[in-house]
This record gives C-alpha cells, sequence and structure tokens, in this order.
C-alpha cells in the first residue's frame, strides 16, 4: 500500500446572513412612465425630486410616500419602489422586486378599498413566506376622508374594512396628513434605533415632513379622539402629548387578534428577524449525521441555534446612546430539540422581548413631615 494524503476545504456555513432589516420595498401607481414596472433603489442621498420630472408630481402619492420615507429614515436609509401603471398589479411588483433583493417589508402605497384587499395582502405573506422563505410584514393604508364624507362617517368605513380581520403581518395606517405611511415606514428604518424599539419611542424624535390634515365634508380637521377610536381599532396611527411641540407616532399596531403575539410591530420583528437566522442555519444540517439524538450532538446544536439569539441580546451603542440587546438573553430552555422519528427532529425556540413603558401614571404629593415635627 502507497501512502498517501488527502486535503480538502470543508464549509462550516459559520458566517452571519446579510442583514436585511431596515430595507423597504415601496409599491404604488406613478404617472411616471419610467418608473413603471421596474425596481428603483434609493438611498438617504438619492434625489427622488430629480427621478419624478412629471408635473403631476405634487399629487403623485408614491412621490410623496417615497420623500416622507426617506426624511424619516434619516442617516444610511435605503429602500427600492417599484411603481405601478394605472391598472398595475402590486403582487407581480413585489415578486420583481424580491428576484432582486430581500426585504423585510413591503409598503402598498395604494389605499385598501375593502377588508378582502387585506385578506389577500395577509395571503400573499404566507405564500411568499412558503414559497420562498421570505419573512416579511406588510404595511398598508387606507383612503383619506372625502369631500362627502364627515370624520364620523370615516371613522365607521375606516372600522368597517378591518373589522374581524386576523392579519399579524399586515399593519394598516389611515392617511390623515397624506403621507401618513411613508412617514412611519422610515420611521420604522431609522438607524439611531433598533428594530425592538417601538415607533412610539419619542427619544426617537418628532415626526418629519408630515403633510396638512386632512378636512372632512364640513372643511374641519380630524378631531383628536378619532385617533384614540382608530388606535384601539388597531389602526397605527400618530399622536400629539399636550404642551409638547410636534406630532410622534403611538404603538405600530398590527391586525393580529386580542390574544396574538404580534400585536405591536417590534415584537413582530424581532421573531421575523430570528426565522430568518434560524431558517440559514438548519439548511446546511439536512440529512448531516452530525445532528443525531445523542445527548452530545443536541448540545451542540442547542449552541448552534442559540448563536443568533445570544447576537440578538447583544446589547448596542448608537450615536452614543446604549441601547439594551433587543432580545432578553436566552436561557438555556430557549432551544429544545426533540427527535420524533429517526429522520425528523423538531426544534423549538423562543424568544423574550424587553418591555419598555408607554403609559406612564405619576402621582405627586408634599411630605409635610418636617414642618409637623417642627424641624427646619
Amino acid at each position: 500500500m502507497l501512502g498517501t494524503v488527502s486535503v480538502s476545504s470543508k464549509n462550516g456555513y459559520q458566517n452571519t446572513i446579510n442583514e436585511i432589516e431596515r430595507r423597504f420595498v415601496f409599491i404604488g401607481k406613478t404617472a411616471e412612465a419610467a418608473l413603471q414596472n421596474t425596481v428603483t433603489h434609493l438611498n438617504a442621498r438619492s434625489d427622488i425630486d430629480a427621478l419624478f420630472k412629471g408635473k403631476g408630481k405634487a399629487t403623485d402619492t408614491l412621490y410623496s410616500t417615497l420623500v416622507a420615507a426617506q426624511l424619516n429614515g434619516k442617516t444610511n436609509w435605503s429602500a427600492s419602489f417599484v411603481g405601478l401603471t394605472s391598472d398595475g398589479n402590486w403582487t407581480s411588483a413585489l415578486m420583481l422586486a424580491n428576484t432582486l433583493l430581500s426585504y423585510e417589508a413591503v409598503v402598498l402605497i395604494d389605499p385598501m378599498m375593502s377588508k378582502a384587499a387585506i385578506e389577500a395582502v395577509s395571503a400573499e405573506m404566507a405564500s411568499i413566506e412558503s414559497k420562498q422563505a421570505r419573512y416579511m410584514f406588510a404595511m398598508t393604508c387606507i383612503a383619506p376622508v372625502t369631500t362627502k364624507q364627515s370624520w364620523s362617517e370615516y371613522e365607521s368605513a375606516a372600522i368597517g374594512i378591518i373589522t374581524g380581520i386576523n392579519a399579524p403581518r399586515i399593519m394598516c395606517i389611515p392617511t390623515l396628513f397624506g403621507n401618513d405611511i411613508g412617514v412611519l415606514a422610515g420611521r420604522l428604518c431609522d438607524r439611531s434605533v433598533t428594530i425592538a424599539d417601538s415607533p412610539m419611542r419619542v427619544k426617537t424624535g418628532a415626526l418629519l415632513g408630515l403633510g396638512p390634515s386632512a378636512l372632512d365634508k364640513n372643511s374641519q380637521p380630524f378631531p383628536e379622539t378619532l385617533l384614540a377610536v382608530l388606535d384601539t381599532n388597531r389602526f397605527s396611527v400618530p399622536q400629539t402629548y399636550p404642551g409638547e411641540q410636534g406630532w410622534y407616532w403611538a404603538d405600530g399596531n398590527t391586525l393580529d387578534i386580542e390574544t396574538g403575539d404580534f400585536k405591536v410591530i417590534e415584537y413582530l420583528r424581532i421573531v421575523l428577524k430570528a426565522c430568518r437566522n434560524v431558517y440559514k442555519i438548519a439548511l446546511p444540517t439536512i440529512a448531516d449525521r452530525a445532528l443525531n439524538s445523542s445527548p452530545q450532538s443536541i448540545a451542540r446544536n442547542k449552541a448552534l441555534y442559540m448563536k443568533p439569539l445570544l447576537q440578538m441580546a447583544t446589547p448596542v451603542k448608537i450615536n452614543n446612546a446604549s441601547f439594551p440587546g433587543e432580545i432578553e438573553p436566552p436561557k438555556e430552555s430557549a432551544v429544545e430539540i426533540n427527535w420524533v422519528t429517526d429522520k425528523k427532529t423538531e426544534i423549538y425556540i423562543s424568544i423574550r422581548p424587553i418591555g419598555c413603558q408607554k403609559d406612564i401614571n405619576i402621582g405627586v404629593g408634599i411630605d409635610l413631615s418636617k414642618a409637623e415635627q417642627g424641624e427646619n
């Protein structure tokens, strides 16, 4: 027998996956023929005015939405958009965009006119996940008040559109200022905070570039009480604080049901991020006997799936401000591997969000104890 030496490279698939968080794709109708049925990429330095050259720019909702998103996304914002013709189909546009890049969310600029339209968006998110392993959420909006509606009539019509819908991957934003959905989409992409932070966070700053308030058939702006009603009914709305200048955002509500885990967008985003990470980890382990039912193998693979959770739990510093991790540090029980048969495993992963105060009650009293005791 002759001695031989064989050397080959082995791919351990140990690298981290590319980040797609904060990258959104906007889809909406536009009169700009050059922007229709094509994917256009943007960043914080893009000249959106130069892209929309037509005379109808002032009334182009896609244009105003992108400007608002860029403004509120701030430094290092990036996005893509697909313009539609008057009879264009947003699902085809999303399919086109997904062939080029992966996105955290799709922003549908044209209003949802019915419950069926929103349910179709929810179904498409589920289809994209099952067919393409894309873990996305969608931002939708409803039409602004018309010249034939009072605000009470608008309120009833808006609530009627989403009543009975169970769609945790969908946000629905009422159009009260014209560019509301763009403002929120930009705020969710602001890199001065993490994806685990609520758009309600006041320190993120006031909303930028919010359009003029819509007027109803009586030429009246919406009453402040409308915001509370819409928020209670799962719409995501802006808000003000008494005595404070500027507009801020309220909870990033989704259309999840009352008992759902994903009623606010910050909870949904961290779970979808974890899904993307563990999917990429699971792929190389298919038919790999290194993952077996022995205690040593289970322990080793639990550590493998724990890695992205530990990364998400790492505190970060952004603009000299310290932020906790996106999730709480995972415990040993955060990953469980169960062998169902000799060919099938079930892996359960749980993550714990870090809570934050959204309802603050402060009582201020007076202490007269020293005066009662005659102390100076």
